[in-house]
């Protein structure tokens, strides 16, 4: 029977030349540079606040979110998990906006509080 790391290895050999395109260069290899990019004022506002909660600096924060978003470029795994996360939290969003949350959570709490 194969392991999740053999599944794993299988997949990405499969997707060669896009692994070998990020494997050829080391993300953090080299001096630092200065990048210039013009964002609008939401979006400047937006990432101070996340770098906040995340108790980081604006840099730590952007190099973090740019190596993930070479990597999910990159490594078709990590974009897949990518999508994943975003359709678990588009159903929980959809689940709470219709009311199933709240009417499987009631559901529960009466199975719960009738084999008491």
């Amino acid at each position: 029977m194969e392991t999740y790391d053999d599944l794993i290895a299988t997949a990405r050999a499969r997707q060669g030349a896009r692994i070998d395109e990020r494997a050829a260069f080391d993300l953090t290899a080299g001096p630092e540079v200065q990048l210039s990019v013009r964002l609008p004022a939401g979006l400047r506002i937006g990432v101070a606040a996340a770098a906040r909660q995340r108790e980081q600096t604006v840099t730590a924060f952007v190099a973090a979110a740019l190596t993930h978003a070479v990597d999910a470029q990159l490594d078709p795994l990590v974009g897949l998990g990518d999508v994943l996360v975003d359709e678990v939290r588009r159903g929980i969003a959809a689940a709470l906006a219709d009311g199933s949350y709240a009417a499987a959570a009631a559901a529960v709490d009466r199975a719960e509080a009738a084999s008491r």
